[in-house]
């Protein structure tokens, strides 16, 4: 036997869980370990990886390691191969969880966070999918997990670039499960509606009427799904009527009704519900304001 292929034999399979500390990405750690996949947890905060590592470890009885990184940044898919195999692990399930979202007029938004929310959201994915989908298909096995959202089905104001990122997710994972037909390797996608995580506080719609009026799914609902039908090879999984009915309505509703009302779902508001107005911008070349 070659020395390549022996050294290929004693690698470990994992599962690699991108924002694997909190909301949906710990539940999914916490499905894949539950169902007996070793797991890679990465994520920002070192502290919570252990915590959460430690946790999962302790439930489940199965090996979990952790690596801290940054998705937004260069270096992290060459951390997350380097922790792999300094463990022997190979990559044998990708979930690519991890995500941004920053609400309010797209011209008064930050322009780093929107590129991180663009690096987070999609670039790191591509690369981290391209990174070990190779070594799948040569083996004949594995899968790739998107997670993306109901909101990547609709155009979205006042979170449009989230919702873009989503959408070029969506499309972009069911052309990808197109290209692995036939090689045993899966690729799926996963479009929650609205979690009851911290995301749409920390993104600033905590007052949205979506976030306050819609109905909430857990973590640990979405995922056991996500988990179930992935294992099935389901390209799309939508759980749940309401986000179903919400993506069937979003294909055939007329764009001059769906973005409205997408808007006003969406709209930023204050703590007593009232639509955050923008900034008033002075034009350019007008007169210094005598004071």
């Amino acid at each position: 036997m070659p020395p390549a292929e022996k050294q290929r034999q004693t690698l470990k399979a994992a599962a690699v869980i991108t924002g694997a500390t909190r909301g949906i990405g710990r539940a999914l750690a916490d499905e894949f370990a539950k169902n007996g996949h070793a797991v890679m947890l990465t994520g920002r905060d070192e502290a919570r990886l252990v915590e959460a590592a430690d946790a999962i470890r302790a439930t489940h009885n199965v090996p979990v390691y952790s690596v801290a990184c940054d998705l937004a940044g260069p270096d992290a898919g060459n951390k997350i191969e380097r922790a792999l195999k300094d463990q022997g692990l190979y990559c044998e399930s990708l979930v690519n969880n991890a995500a941004m979202m920053t609400a309010g007029h797209f011209w008064e938004q930050d322009p780093d966070t929107l590129a991180k929310t663009i690096d987070v959201n999609l670039r790191a994915t591509i690369d981290l999918t391209r990174r070990f989908l190779p070594d799948m298909i040569a083996r004949g096995a594995g899968g790739v997990l998107n997670v993306s959202s109901v909101e990547g089905f609709m155009p979205v104001p006042y979170q449009a670039t989230y919702a873009a990122t989503k959408a070029a997710l969506i499309s972009w994972s069911r052309a990808l499960a197109y290209e692995v037909m036939g090689t045993g390797v899966r690729v799926c996608m996963v479009a929650p509606g609205v979690i009851d995580t911290d995301i749409h506080a920390t993104g600033g719609a905590q007052n949205s009427v979506y976030a306050i009026h819609l109905p909430r799914m857990t973590p640990e609902h979405i995922s056991e799904a996500a988990y179930r039908r992935f294992k099935r090879g389901n390209w799309v999984i939508i759980e749940g009527w309401l986000n179903r009915t919400v993506v069937a309505l979003a294909r055939f509703v007329p764009g001059y009704f769906l973005v409205p009302t997408s808007g006003w779902f969406f709209s930023v508001r204050d703590e007593s519900g009232v639509p955050v107005e923008p900034k008033t911008l002075e034009h350019p070349e007008s007169e210094p304001r005598k004071k």
